[in-house]
């Protein structure tokens, strides 16, 4: 990544190798005197709905190295699972088989059916990966997001590597059909990926969106600003905004023809530079008007909506990486960056805060899009499209191995539930302290809750190195807040309601704690509230009666 330039970096290969060793613990903290927060929750004031499918993860199999994702995605009790990321653009849901573009070696192959550890006597069933990924989220009590492709090309064959005169069209890959469509009971022909069959299918199998067991919403590809970089065997030159947009359009077509209860979400945008202007498309002069990429897709699909009599688009999907010119944060396990780590959250949700990376050059404070980004989305959601909801499907604060990526992690959560945010899924298996952060939200309490579904205003006074996130419940008087203390020196913090309460459970990490584990003690009541003392980088989980 070239640090010193706001042109962004591509985006990251996710099959070549797994996490390095991990490194355990946060930071020691410094010889110094405990900082003091004080807290107020307006219990008696406005609640605002936390959705539940914020607390999801991506199915990515084995793909880092260790236990398979789903079995993690049950021990973190996510809510949601996405079947997504580079391999779906050009996976063939009628063998079965993916190229990996530039992820590995441009090949064909059977890379998501080795990762989610699917027999070889099993590979020739059609929609084998999706039918098994849902069939998994359902055990769980979790809801799928499946992508499906609009490229134009899927693989296919497994037969490895393919070289620049075997790009598509070629007998290495058969094109995308997405008008017409055979049905589901009609012989599949393998020369082509009709994919308003294969949804059909699954319809039959499954039932609708609005079944018990239907398949609730799926994905328009994935990041196709950067499909000439990421897929040069399958798009051989810089899509187009028309030419996406012409795609995105059919494809939501079909979807709401086959499955209308089905939620449609796109343009699963990868970045900054992608949301601003697909990626400096050719034709962007073209829709420069509209501000950006990002409202020129809404608007478009207003329009086609509005025409149409039903609506097309129901989430802006993006994906966020955080960046820092000190180092990458990608599952980082560096101490050194922890404190990037630990900042990065910032720049969803609070204005004024202005990372140090090349993103503050693409985004600026206050643009549309812009920094802080969920309240730039929610605007041009809003304006362009109103009711179109908000989806972060693809995120990543650091690794699994230190406390300070759980603590990050931990903080984006919360900040999701405050804002409109319809789904999420982080990018990588929730192993360690990633784990930690979901099941501070998703472990029940000794007052037998989880965090709840109201999210409730809170006020701190103190420096930004300690956040709070607080919510009560439909069915439960109580109150439950979430305190992170991301600086390293302990801290005091006093908490007061607007109606006197009672401490009934704690639970949290932190670096002397092998996971999220009961607590007991540091915790004394004073006039009007509580005093509660935390140890430098900590999160804890308070229940209040």
């Amino acid at each position: 990544m070239n640090t010193g330039s706001p042109v962004p970096p591509t985006r990251r290969a996710v099959l070549a190798g797994g996490f390095a060793a991990g490194l355990a613990g946060a930071l020691p903290a410094r010889a110094q005197s405990e900082g003091r927060w004080t807290l107020r929750v307006a219990d008696g004031g406005r609640q605002r709905p936390i959705h539940p499918l914020i607390y999801g993860s991506n199915e990515i199999g084995t793909m880092d190295g260790g236990a398979p994702s789903a079995e993690l995605d049950r021990a973190a009790g996510v809510t949601a699972r996405r079947l997504g990321g580079n391999l779906m653009t050009t996976y063939n849901w009628v063998n079965n088989a993916a190229n990996s573009g530039k992820d590995y070696h441009q090949a064909n192959g059977s890379f998501l059916l080795d990762v989610l550890g699917l027999p070889k006597s099993e590979w020739s069933r059609p929609a084998l990966l999706i039918e098994t990924m849902h069939e998994t989220s359902l055990a769980m009590g979790a809801q799928s997001l499946v992508t499906v492709p609009l490229a134009g090309y899927v693989a296919a064959d497994f037969d490895g590597p393919v070289g620049p005169e075997e790009s598509a069209p070629s007998p290495r890959f058969v094109p995308v059909r997405w008008e017409g469509g055979r049905s589901a009971s009609d012989p599949i022909d393998p020369t082509v990926a009709d994919i308003p069959q294969c949804l059909a299918r699954l319809v039959e199998r499954f039932g609708g969106a609005d079944s018990e067991r239907g398949i609730p919403a799926y994905a328009l590809d994935n990041e196709p600003g950067l499909w000439a970089e990421t897929h040069p065997r399958v798009v051989t030159s810089k899509p187009t905004i028309r030419a996406l947009l012409e795609k995105s359009l059919t494809a939501a077509r079909a979807i709401k023809r086959i499955d209308p209860a089905a939620r449609v979400f796109g343009p699963v945008s990868w970045g900054a530079s992608e949301m601003a202007n697909f990626h400096d498309a050719p034709d962007w002069d073209h829709y420069r008007a509209h501000g950006s990429f990002l409202a020129a897709y809404l608007d478009a699909f207003r329009r086609a909506s509005e025409q149409d009599g039903i609506r097309l688009l129901d989430a802006l999907d993006v994906h966020w990486y955080p960046y820092s010119r000190k180092g990458d944060l990608f599952r980082t396990e560096d101490p050194a960056l922890a404190q990037a780590l630990l900042d990065a959250p910032r720049s969803l949700t609070e204005p004024g805060f202005r990372e140090d990376s090349w993103v503050t050059e693409a985004l600026p404070e206050g643009g549309e899009p812009g920094l802080p980004l969920l309240p730039s989305l929610e605007a041009i959601a809003a304006e362009n499209f109103p009711g179109t909801q908000i989806a972060v499907t693809e995120f990543n604060y650091g690794g699994a191995g230190q406390v300070a990526s759980g603590l990050a992690l931990a903080d984006v959560l919360g900040r999701f539930g405050r804002h409109d945010i319809v789904f999420a899924s982080h990018w990588g298996s929730l192993d360690g302290r990633l784990g930690d952060a979901y099941r501070l939200y998703r472990d029940k309490d000794a007052t037998g809750r989880r965090f709840g579904d109201r999210s409730l205003d809170v006020a701190i006074t103190g420096s930004p190195g300690l956040v709070a996130y607080a919510a009560t419940a439909a069915d439960w008087p109580g109150v439950h807040v979430v305190v992170i203390n991301k600086s390293d020196q302990p801290a005091r913090l006093d908490i007061g309601f607007d109606t006197p309460r009672a401490l009934a459970a704690t639970i949290g990490f932190d670096g002397s704690l092998p996971g999220v584990t009961a607590i007991d003690g540091g915790a004394q009541a004073i006039d009007g509230g509580w005093r509660l003392a935390l140890p430098a980088r900590a999160a804890r989980r308070y229940a209040f009666r």
